[in-house]
Order: C-alpha cells, then sequence, then structure tokens
C-alpha cells in the first residue's frame, strides 16, 4: 500500500530556480518552480528551456485535505522553438483507470507525476531511517512502484548557498513481480538520491540521478540556485 504524503505548509508563491546537468555535458539547463495556493490545493507551474529551442511546461493540481497531500491532476506540454511537440494530462482523484487485463481500478493514492516530486516528496516522513512507498506515474495507465529511504542528516553545499539536508534514497522496486529479480536489479542500479532542507517546508535543494541503467552512465543533477 502507498504511503500518504504529508502536507509540508509551502508559502503561497513560493519560487525555486534550479540548475540541471549532465557530469559528461558542458551545458546546463534551467528550472524554475512556481507553488500557488488554489481553494483546497497547492497549484504548481513549472517551466525549463527556452523558446528558441526546446521548452517545457508543466501545472499540477496536489489536493490539500486532513494534512496531506494528494497529486490531483497533472499538465504538461513540451515545445521546440514554439513549435508543439508533444501534450500529456493525467486526473489522479476520483477517477478509474484501465489496467493491464482490463480491469478498472483508482489510482494508488500516492501516485506521483515525476515532476510532482518537487512538491509531493516534501511531505515526506523526514526521520532517519523512515521508509516509504510510493507509485510514480509515467504515462496513461502506467505506473510504477517505488521505495524511499530517508538515510541521514548532512550539509550540502549548492549555487544557492549551504543547507542541512535530509538525503533520501530512491529506487524503482520489482518486488511486485519477483523478489529476487528485485534483488538483482538493486545490486547494479544506480540510486537516485534527493536531499531536502531539514527546515519546514523541505524545499528540494538537490537531486542527484542516473542518466541511464548501468554504473557506468554519467549522472545528473538538478540543484537549487536561487
Amino acid at each position: 500500500m502507498s504511503s500518504p504524503f504529508r502536507d509540508p505548509a509551502i508559502a503561497d508563491g513560493e519560487k525555486s530556480t534550479y540548475s540541471i546537468r549532465l557530469a559528461d555535458s558542458k551545458s546546463e539547463g534551467r528550472l524554475t518552480s512556481v507553488v500557488e495556493h488554489g481553494d483546497d490545493a497547492y497549484v504548481s507551474y513549472l517551466e525549463s528551456g527556452s523558446e528558441d529551442s526546446y521548452s517545457m511546461k508543466v501545472e499540477q493540481r496536489i489536493r490539500r485535505e486532513s494534512g496531506t497531500i494528494t497529486a490531483e491532476s497533472y499538465q504538461a506540454a513540451s515545445y521546440f522553438r514554439g513549435r508543439l511537440v508533444s501534450r500529456e494530462e493525467g486526473y489522479f482523484v476520483d477517477t478509474e483507470h484501465m489496467q493491464f487485463g482490463g480491469k478498472l481500478a483508482p489510482f494508488p493514492s500516492g501516485v506521483m507525476p515525476l515532476l510532482g516530486g518537487l512538491t509531493l516528496l516534501r511531505g515526506l516522513d523526514f526521520q532517519r531511517g523512515a521508509k516509504s512507498k510510493h507509485d510514480l506515474w509515467l504515462a496513461f495507465s502506467i505506473h510504477w512502484p517505488l521505495e524511499l529511504k530517508v538515510e541521514k542528516r548532512l550539509t550540502v553545499d549548492v549555487p544557492a548557498g549551504s543547507f542541512d539536508v535530509w538525503q533520501v534514497h530512491i529506487r524503482p522496486s520489482f518486488s511486485h513481480m519477483n523478489g529476487l529479480l528485485d534483488k538483482v536489479i538493486a545490486g547494479f542500479l544506480p540510486p537516485f538520491l534527493g536531499h531536502f532542507e531539514v527546515a519546514s517546508p523541505h524545499r528540494m535543494v538537490r537531486f542527484s540521478f542516473p542518466s541511464g541503467p548501468l554504473p557506468w552512465h554519467p549522472r545528473g543533477t538538478i540543484e537549487l540556485t536561487a
């Protein structure tokens, strides 16, 4: 069963800017996040890229209820030189979707769009050793279970300054398919590491991720710049 996300009490109008880069590349991208308050939800706006090249815009609505937050909807579009490349939408509350085998069922309560992690993961239980399970929404009816563990507290330096953070280990789980397969993949798949500010509302400070499934693939890093 998926774990609920806690409401981190994000201030209305909070703006964060991040850099995005791969270890083997000199180029650097930018990601801007703005979180506003709706009537009973956070509304997250993300923008990345530039109008003369590739760009992306994402709007997410995250429901707030009884001290918890839940992904409600996700709308994203990508553009190349102003021309629409792709568009996707997802609605996760009070809906049912077609699962493999043709059965209709609701989305898991802890479902999370990939970029929704900038807001939703701030609602983890930040205590050393705390574990939780959530489902990453990929597209259409496809979602995949994740296992998360709060590993340790440390200080990290990023362009925006020095921060006291919790380090969170994130990995896709295959235990629902086969326990041995899960252990084998866990042995070579590079980790995803999130660093979230200890102080509330637990803004994401850094996120490190593999660019491919093997240990020698270069790592990507997202860091808070302002």
